[in-house]
């Protein structure tokens, strides 16, 4: 408005002005043209008598001026500058006019000077000094005769010039009336709505309610600038809720399993550290639990991950079914679930929550058109007796599902204090196997296989034992499966088949009869995919003939990745390497793999040896191993062949190799060595004497382990 005004006035005061100057110079030419005339009409009749130096003709000729009351005075000069007649009016008041003092008597120059200055302030007399001025030549035949003067008063001209300049500012003042009042209306029409527009805009911001949508009040440049902020509102509301979405989303994935939906770890924490704060104050019991499912790797690995995370779906489903809405139930990652009950009374009421989370797994999962059966081991621990923090209890719960594991696993266990200290010893065992691993604290036993139809030895079981430095020599079964968990396993593997090639070797330059040596390879080295790589680099290091080394590998092992192992295994084989299946009837024992995989033996599991004389389901697997393995055409061989009637019944069926105490515990290279002759071994008074010398046939046969 500032603005609109300012050039509102600049515009009428230049206006204002232009036609006042205007007015002004036209008023002046006509004051002037009026004294122009008049002074020509004085010197047309006052020529002749300045010629004849007529003093008398002259001023009658100025005398009728003396009736016009605007006249203030007339001045004759004559041609020699000296003034030659006057006429001066003493009615009227007037400013000292420049010939008013001269005497008659003036001299030229005083006379010139003075109608040089009327000259010069003829212009600006009339509004300076209230009088106007004019200066004409008195001609006669083209010749000057001199000059006349004439002072008039200005009055006249300076009213009308008043009356003009008084006009203008009243038209001014009028117009500057309407442009207020035209301003103020603009300013209605343009800053109303955008005040509206502000006022929508700060409502916004402090609400951040990008719904709101502004009325536009009309359809000009304003209303265009109200539909494009509507539009502007639009887009923003569209990418908020976008990026709500977004939120709730990454809000999703940062505290809920992606494909369970359940709470996930991060989630997890949060709730029970309310839960612990919350039972602090009330003085409850809080009850966490660690369950994880037994062999779910093997189901990965061999119906696939995508059947694996159908099991783990429906398995979340089951485990919501048992626990209350103010319980929560979570996924920790792989097979680990976990759960925390609030306000248990007492540990009673933890161990029935755990039976119901153990019999949920009774019943096998239906996935598709498949029925998968699985169990899990659960550890149990209570708030506050075994732990007060998060990390505390989870730790217990794990270390409590360990122990389930531990005990046959689809069980559960309530953590006692005497499992954390089994825990810690088993960090301090897991820290020594691999120091053990780094310093080859590790020595090989032989356990010979006998043929049952000569009674020579035809291969020998490499065994390795640990010489732990504080706990003496160790069996497998106290490190084998610690060694995988701590991914040493493929490391000491390694260093088993090498040792026992190279006394394989040491054996054959020895000139002893040749022998195969047997070598258990972990399953591990099959995901490692790098079997052959492995075999082929030791056989290329000890120079061994390949038809001397056995691999024994189980049942999960071939099921895990069956078309690399299909083909590293028939390489194997092509090589002249022997490829065994040992514990076999413990695993899925499919003849669909047994006809497509390269297998040359089938060591029957001891467990079924032991119990076949009593048990006769055992007695029919075992008869049934033998005949589909000569079926088959492949050798078979029975472990764990502890007495003469497991022996004879055996050679009855018509089984090929046996293996165990009955023969020769596992013993060193040097006494193993004693084997590889060509006499029977398995009379029984002389295996007995070989097997362990100096200890009788009757310990070897009911007191080996």
């Amino acid at each position: 408005m500032l603005i609109i005004m300012s050039c509102c006035t600049a515009t009428l005061f230049v206006s204002s002005l232009f036609f006042v100057a205007r007015e002004a110079k036209v008023l002046y030419r006509d004051q002037q043209e009026y004294l122009v005339s008049l002074a020509d009409m004085i010197g047309r009749n006052s020529a002749a008598a300045l010629v004849f130096n007529d003093l008398k003709t002259a001023e009658e000729t100025i005398r009728p001026l003396t009736q016009k009351d605007n006249v203030l005075a007339v001045y004759i000069v004559n041609k020699d500058g000296r003034l030659f007649a006057r006429y001066q009016s003493a009615a009227q008041a007037h400013p000292a006019l420049p010939l008013e003092l001269l005497p008659d008597w003036a001299s030229p120059d005083q006379v010139n000077q003075a109608v040089q200055q009327v000259t010069r302030e003829e212009y600006t007399s009339s509004f300076l000094s209230g009088y106007a001025s004019v200066v004409r030549p008195i001609r006669m035949d083209d010749e000057q005769v001199g000059t006349v003067v004439i002072h008039a008063n200005a009055r006249g001209f300076l009213n009308s010039l008043r009356y003009n300049i008084l006009v203008a500012l009243g038209f001014m003042g009028v117009t500057f009336l309407v442009f207020c009042l035209f301003s103020a209306r603009l300013q209605l029409m343009i800053s109303a709505p955008l005040l509206g527009l502000l006022a929508a805009m700060k409502e916004i911001s402090a609400g951040k309610n990008f719904a709101l949508r502004v009325t536009k009040p009309c359809d000009d440049e304003i209303g265009l600038l109200y539909d494009g902020f509507n539009h502007m509102l639009h887009e923003i509301e569209e990418r908020d809720q976008i990026l709500r979405q977004r939120q709730a989303h990454l809000q999703q994935l940062a505290h809920y399993d992606p494909l369970t939906r359940l709470p996930n770890r991060t989630l997890f924490y949060d709730r029970l550290a309310q839960a612990l704060f919350h039972a602090e104050r009330a003085r409850e019991t809080v009850a966490v639990i660690f369950i994880d499912l037994d062999h779910f790797k093997d189901i990965n690995d061999t119906l696939g991950h995508r059947t694996g995370d159908l099991l783990l779906i429906e398995v979340a489903g089951r485990l919501a079914t048992v626990v209350r809405s103010c319980d929560t139930v979570a996924r920790l990652g792989g097979d680990e679930f976990t759960i925390f009950c609030q306000n248990v009374a007492n540990e009673e009421n933890a161990t029935v929550v755990a039976q119901k989370l153990v019999a949920l797994f009774a019943t096998p999962f239906r996935l598709g058109a498949s029925e998968i059966r699985v169990t899990a081991s659960v550890g149990v621990t209570l708030y506050p007796h075994d732990g007060r923090t998060v990390d505390e209890l989870l730790m217990n719960a794990d270390i409590a599902m360990y122990h389930a594991k531990g005990c046959g696993k689809n069980v559960f266990a309530l953590f006692d204090k005497k499992m954390n200290e089994h825990a810690s010893e088993r960090v301090t065992f897991l820290a020594d196997l691999r120091q053990a691993v780094e310093l080859e604290q590790f020595v090989l036993h032989y356990q010979p296989k006998v043929d049952l139809l000569t009674g020579k030895v035809t291969s020998v079981e490499a065994l390795v034992r640990w010489m732990h430095p504080r706990l003496g020599m160790l069996a497998p079964d106290r490190f084998i499966r610690l060694a995988e968990e701590g991914g040493m396993i493929a490391e000491l593997t390694e260093w088993v088949m090498r040792t026992a090639c190279l006394q394989a070797k040491a054996w054959q330059e020895a000139d002893l009869a040749p022998v195969r040596v047997a070598v258990n390879l972990s399953p591990f080295h099959f995901q490692r995919q790098d079997v052959k790589q492995s075999v082929c680099a030791v056989l290329g290091e000890t120079g061994l003939d390949p038809s001397l080394l056995e691999i024994e590998i189980t049942e999960s092992a071939l099921m895990q990745n069956d078309e690399y192992t299909c083909r590293v295994l028939s390489e194997l084989r092509e090589m002249g390497v022997t490829i065994s299946v040992d514990d076999f009837g413990t695993g899925y024992s499919s003849l669909s793999y047994l006809h497509r995989f390269p297998i040359n033996t089938l060591k029957i599991d001891r467990t079924f040896i032991l119990n076949m004389t009593k048990s006769s389901e055992d007695q029919a697997i075992v008869t049934a191993i033998i005949a589909m393995a000569k079926s088959l055409k492949m050798q078979i061989v029975a472990e764990g062949v502890e007495s003469v009637e497991q022996l004879e019944t055996l050679k009855d069926q018509g089984c090929h190799e046996i293996q165990g105490f009955l023969v020769s515990r596992p013993v060193n290279a040097e006494r193993v060595a004693r084997f590889f002759t060509d006499e029977d071994h398995l009379q029984a008074h002389g295996a007995a004497a070989q097997a362990v010398p100096g200890e009788t046939a009757h310990h070897l046969v009911n007191g080996g382990s």
